[in-house]
C-alpha cells in the first residue's frame, strides 16, 4: 500500500512539475506559445531544428505573436530592439551550450567561451589587428588585397570573358574569402591559395560541407548523441568526423608554417612584408605575454609548446571558417542582385569610373586606399543591403537568463536559466525599421550614416575590382534561395554568372 502510495505521488509530482507547472504557473506561461506543446514539452522545438526550418519557423511565430513567443518549456524567442536584443546580447547574457559545438581540437575558442570575462580577455588579445582604423592603414593587408585581386580573382574573371564562358562563382567566392582570411592570419606565403589550386580548394570544400551536414546532433542533444554513440550507435556518421579531423591537420599545417615565419607585432621588420602572420603573430604573442603576468586562465609552466600551439590552433580555425562562410555566401548574393538589376549595376560603373586611382585590370597605378573605398556610397549601401537581406547566419544566437529575474519585452520577470535568443532573420525583417522588407534596395541605406564593419573591406575591394572592369549577368540560379541553417548559403550552392569586359562606352 505504502509503495502504491509513493509511485502514486512521485506520478503526482512528476504531472505538476513537466506539465500542469510549465503551461499553468510559471512565468513563462503568460508568454504566447508557437506550438501548443511548447509549454509543456521541447520536442515540437527540436523536431523543427532537425528538419531544417527553425528560421523560418521562428519568424511565422514572431509575425503572429509579436516580439516575444514561447518555443519550449524553458525557452523563448525575442525579435525587438529595446527590451529584447540590447538586454540580451548588451547586458551580460552568458552564452548556451549551444556553443560547445564550435570547440576545436577539445579546446574553447574566443566564440565557443561562454562566460563573458574569458571571452573578453581572448577578444582584446587580437582586437587591434582586426579593428578597422588598423586594417586601413596596414601595409600587409594592402598586398595581400593587391595579390588577390590582381594575381589570382581577376585573371579568372579576365580569362572567362574572353572565352565567353560562365563562372561558378559561389565556389569562387569561397576560394576568394579563404584566401583573404587565411593571408592575413597567416601570411601570404603561408596562407591558401585556393583561386589557382583548384583541386585543394575542391577538397577543402567537400570536407567542409560535410561537416556542416550533421550539426543538430551535437548542436542540441550533444550528451544524448555521446551517450548513444557510446553503445556503438553513431548519429553523425564517421565521416563527418573524418571530414573535420582534415581541416583540423590542414589549419595546424598554417600555423606551424606562420610559427616559422613570425614577426613581432609591435616592432620593426625588414622580414618581406607579405609573409607576415599578422593574426597568429598577434595572438601568440599576446598569449605569453598573459601567461607571464599570470592575467589568463594559461600557465606557463604547465603548458607544453603542443599544448599551446592547439589553443592558438583552436582559435584561429574559427576564425578561417567564420570568415570564409560569411564572406562568400555575402559575396554571392551581392553578385546574383546585382546582376539581376541593371541600375544598380550601371550605379556601380560610373562609381567605379571616378574612383582615383582606379582597379583597373592592367592599371599599374597604386590601388584606391580603404579609406576611400569604404567612403563609396553606391558600394557601401549595395553591401549594407545584401548583409540585411540575405544574412549569412540568419539563426538564433542563443544566451541564458541571470539568475536575478528579467523582464524580456513586456514579459513577468524571467527566471535563472531561461534559454533566450534572437535571430537575424527576423531583426532584419522590422517592417518599421524596413518598409517591405523582402525588396532588396540598397536606396533604404543612403539615409543613414556610412558607418561600416572592418570585416566588410575585403567585400568593398572584391565587389570594386569586379564591376571596375566587368559587367555580370545571371545564366543559372538555379537553387539560390538560401537554406534554412545557422549559416545559410543557397539550396543549390551555386550561381552560373557571365563576365563582360567593360568598354569605355559603358561607363555612362
Amino acid at each position: 500500500m505504502i509503495t502504491i502510495l509513493v509511485l502514486a505521488a512521485a506520478i503526482g509530482f512528476s504531472i505538476y512539475r513537466y506539465t500542469i507547472y510549465p503551461a499553468f504557473f510559471s512565468p513563462l506561461s503568460k508568454i504566447a506559445t508557437a506550438h501548443f506543446t511548447a509549454s509543456w514539452s521541447p520536442l515540437w522545438i527540436l523536431w523543427i531544428r532537425y528538419r531544417g526550418v527553425e528560421v523560418q519557423t521562428i519568424h511565422k511565430a514572431h509575425v503572429k505573436f509579436g516580439p516575444i513567443v514561447r518555443l519550449g518549456p524553458n525557452e523563448i524567442s525575442v525579435n525587438c530592439v529595446d527590451g529584447g536584443l540590447r538586454t540580451v546580447y548588451a547586458g551580460g547574457f552568458e552564452k548556451w551550450a549551444f556553443y560547445d559545438q564550435f570547440e576545436n581540437y577539445g579546446v574553447p575558442c574566443m566564440f565557443s567561451m561562454k562566460e563573458s570575462k574569458p571571452h573578453s580577455v581572448r577578444k582584446r588579445m587580437m582586437s587591434n589587428v582586426y579593428s578597422k582604423t588598423y586594417l586601413q592603414s596596414s601595409k600587409d593587408a594592402d598586398d595581400i588585397t593587391r595579390t588577390i585581386l590582381f594575381d589570382r580573382l581577376l585573371p579568372v574573371l579576365e580569362k572567362s570573358a574572353a572565352e565567353g564562358s560562365t563562372v561558378e562563382v559561389h565556389e569562387l567566392n569561397y576560394a576568394t574569402a579563404m584566401d583573404f582570411i587565411s593571408s592575413y592570419i597567416f601570411g601570404l606565403a603561408n596562407g591558401s591559395n585556393f583561386h589557382q589550386n583548384v583541386e585543394m580548394r575542391k577538397r577543402f570544400l567537400s570536407w567542409h560541407f560535410k561537416r556542416t551536414e550533421h550539426s543538430f546532433w551535437n548542436q542540441e542533444i550533444p550528451s544524448l548523441t555521446r551517450l548513444i554513440q557510446s553503445i556503438g550507435i553513431r548519429l553523425v556518421p564517421k565521416w563527418v568526423d573524418v571530414a573535420y579531423d582534415e581541416i583540423q591537420a590542414w589549419l595546424l599545417r598554417l600555423c606551424r608554417l606562420a610559427k616559422n615565419s613570425a614577426y613581432d607585432p609591435e616592432g620593426d621588420s625588414t622580414e618581406e612584408h607579405a609573409s607576415r602572420s599578422v593574426v597568429y603573430s598577434q595572438l601568440s604573442s599576446a598569449l605569453k605575454k598573459s601567461a607571464a603576468k599570470a592575467e589568463s586562465e594559461w600557465d606557463e609552466k604547465s603548458q607544453t609548446t603542443e599544448e599551446e600551439e592547439i589553443h592558438i590552433a583552436s582559435e584561429l580555425l574559427d576564425h578561417v571558417i567564420a570568415g570564409m562562410d560569411t564572406s562568400a555566401i555575402t559575396l554571392t548574393y551581392l553578385l546574383w542582385e546585382v546582376s539581376r538589376n541593371a541600375k544598380i549595376q550601371r550605379a556601380l560603373h560610373d562609381e567605379m569610373r571616378d574612383m582615383q586611382p582606379n582597379l583597373a585590370i592592367g592599371d599599374s597605378a597604386p590601388m584606391p586606399s580603404a579609406r576611400y573605398i569604404d567612403s563609396l556610397p553606391i558600394l557601401h549601401s549595395v553591401l549594407m543591403e545584401t548583409l540585411r537581406r540575405h544574412t549569412a547566419i540568419p539563426g538564433s544566437q542563443p544566451r541564458v537568463t541571470p539568475a536575478t529575474p528579467t523582464s524580456l519585452a513586456g514579459s513577468p520577470p524571467l527566471p535563472g536559466g531561461v534559454r533566450v535568443s534572437a535571430q537575424a532573420y527576423s531583426l532584419h525583417r522590422n517592417e518599421e525599421v524596413f518598409p517591405d522588407p523582402e525588396f532588396w534596395n540598397p536606396g533604404r541605406w543612403t539615409k543613414t550614416g556610412q558607418e561600416s564593419k572592418d570585416e566588410m573591406m575585403q567585400l568593398k575591394y572584391v565587389t570594386a575590382a569586379i564591376y571596375a572592369n566587368f559587367s555580370t549577368s545571371i545564366v543559372d540560379d538555379t537553387g539560390i534561395e538560401q537554406i534554412d541553417r545557422y549559416v545559410a548559403g543557397p539550396e543549390e550552392e551555386q550561381l552560373q554568372l557571365k563576365f563582360t569586359r567593360l568598354q569605355p562606352s559603358d561607363l555612362r
